[in-house]
Formats: C-alpha cells, structure tokens, sequence
C-alpha cells in the first residue's frame, strides 16, 4: 500500500525534472501541516510548499531513497537517505527517519524528517541543534542534548547578556523559550564553516506574522557542541513583535 509518506518522497524525486511536481504537495498536506525538515521548520500548506522549492534552489539533483512502515496507531515511520549535488557541484549524501501522522482523510497533519548522517559534518551539527529546539517535551530533549552538547555548553547572548552553562540549564531555557516565544517557522538562510565552527543565518516567523532573523555561531572541537552564541533579537523583543 502506498502510503502519504511515499507519495512525498515519490513527489520530490521528480522535481529534478520537473519542479512543477510541487504543485502535488497541497494534495497530501493538511492545511495546518507541521512540516520538520532537518532542524527547520515551517507550519501551514502555503508555507510548506515554499520551504520545499526553496529547497530545491540549493540543489543540481538530489534523490531520496527510503523504506516505510506503517504502526498500529496508523503512524508512519521510515528510514530514509539522500544522494546529490548541491549548486556548487559539491556532491552530498544524507540520512536519517522520517515520521508522519496522518489526518483522519489521510493527509499528512505532521512530518518529521531528522537527520542522523551527513557528509558534511558541520551541517549535521547545526541541524542535531535546531531539532533539539524543536523537541516540546523535556525528556525528550534530554537524551537528544547528550548526543548534541558537551556537558558543559554554554550558550550566549550577548543581548540581553544572557550566558547559560550546563546542559539542564539549557534543557530548562529551550522549554521556557518555545513557551515564550512559538514560532510558526524557522528556516536557515545561509551557512558557512569551518574546521571548528559554523555559523548560519536564521530567518524566523511568529503566529502574527511578524519576522525575526539572527545568527548563531556554534564551536565544537569535537563530535560535541561546546559553545553556541546567538546574535539576534531575545526571546522577551521577539514577544513583543516588531517596533
């Protein structure tokens, strides 16, 4: 049985081709889908299919390869890769589960691609951290934060003069932050590297429609995150809304 999941992945292997596939994803998206794609994400139909041929920009070819299943409460899980080329010419490859829950007229209502392998380590790092932003269960995120942050992370911003250090400290900011100040999408505009950091622009949306870009700067000299610095509105600016 073919299921959302692999009408999705069937869609955008096409797109190399032909990108007027897109035009197919409103048919299996809920209106309201909770589209998360590696870190990023985006809420709603309109804002999907943008995210996904703003995707597609980035790449000269790329092609999914996956196996689905489907569970007992009608939730669909699947391991998934991916092989390609960036507009660089830089060939890619990545790899991770995909999870989707279907609305009662099966279409997707929530799709969650994380990525667990990537050729280009730096990427897999800023995406390992921007999926543990978007865990909304403190357990959860936990255990995520252990494969992600040394113990010691500290996380700054220099406006307002906020240093956080320790992994629980940071557990405890995540859930306060995404209280304070839900977004309906965050999408990663640019992105440089190099052998121990990686920095990269983020441009967010809040449920008014109003905007917040900013940056972050990660340090790791190792398979762990030791120091993420924010530059950027604050969480308090960012529920007041543009001034």
């Amino acid at each position: 049985m073919t299921t959302p999941l692999d009408r999705y992945f069937e869609i955008l292997n096409r797109v190399d081709d032909d990108r007027s596939s897109l035009q197919e994803i409103p048919a299996i998206f809920a209106e309201n889908v909770l589209l998360l794609d590696c870190g990023e994400f985006v809420q709603g139909q309109e804002r999907a299919v943008a995210f996904l041929h703003r995707k597609a920009d980035r790449r000269q070819e790329a092609r999914y390869f996956w196996k689905s299943s489907v569970g007992e409460d009608g939730v669909i899980t699947a391991h998934w890769s991916e092989v390609g080329q960036d507009r660089a010419g830089t060939e890619f490859y990545a790899c991770g589960r995909a999870t989707v829950v279907p609305d009662r007229h099966g279409r997707i209502s929530y799709l969650n691609l994380t990525l667990a392998g990537s050729s280009d380590r730096a990427r897999l790092l800023t995406a390992k951290h921007m999926q543990v932003w978007s865990i909304p269960d403190r357990r959860e995120r936990a255990l995520a934060m252990e494969e992600v942050y040394a113990e010691d992370i500290t996380f700054m911003e220099p406006e307002p003069d906020r240093v956080l250090v320790g992994r629980d400290v940071l557990n405890d900011y995540i859930g306060a932050a995404r209280h304070q100040a839900p977004l309906v999408s965050m999408e990663v505009e640019s992105f440089y590297r190099n052998q121990e950091s990686a920095v990269f622009r983020w441009d967010a949306v809040l449920p008014d429609d109003s905007t917040a870009v900013g940056w972050e700067f990660l340090y790791t000299a190792s398979d762990l995150i030791e120091r993420v610095v924010v530059f950027g509105p604050n969480r308090e600016a960012m529920t007041e809304g543009p001034r």
